[in-house]
């Protein structure tokens, strides 16, 4: 999805941690497609992430959050690895997933646990979901650190606290 509209220049590079040294950083624009990731075979719900990436992206733009996204490519590994989005504002690393099924979630939480150290553990885990996960997911998401948004109407929720 996009969007013309948008800075074409990507924010500000993240600083990245120590586990990073061997990584090459290419920024992405926040205008560029978010899914498929480099060299991953698109799956039916990368469409919903898309969906749910943008909305968020927007919604953050437009309360004015600095955003930033990139690659980082790894010595030995054969593709890049993508990061959906980071919110500079808040400090927050964001991984979509456009379902909530127990397979795409504890893949989700590898791929926060293993960004997060890659940017030294400095940034919020969070995992962008299309509705709140089953009870027994948000308990061992908590006790991973890691929050969850999710949208309701033209806003987002964080875990179970919705805006007014």
């Amino acid at each position: 999805m996009h969007d013309p509209a948008l800075p074409s220049q990507p924010a500000p590079l993240l600083p990245l941690g120590p586990r990073s040294a061997h990584a090459r950083v290419a920024p992405v624009p926040l205008s560029h497609p978010f899914r498929p990731h480099p060299g991953v075979e698109p799956a039916p719900q990368d469409a919903a992430a898309e969906l749910l990436l943008c909305a968020l992206r927007d919604h953050l733009l437009a309360a004015g959050h600095e955003l930033s996204r990139c690659t980082l490519k790894m010595t030995g590994e054969p593709h890049p690895l993508a990061v959906d989005l980071v919110d500079l504002s808040s400090g927050r690393l964001v991984v979509a997933r456009g379902t909530t099924s127990r397979p795409a979630l504890q893949e989700a939480i590898g791929e926060l646990l293993d960004l997060g150290g890659l940017f030294g553990d400095t940034l919020t885990k969070t995992l962008l979901v299309p509705k709140p996960p089953d009870s027994d997911l948000t308990g061992l998401l908590s006790r991973l650190g890691i929050t969850w948004l999710w949208p309701r109407g033209a806003d987002f929720c964080e875990g179970t606290w919705c805006p007014a």
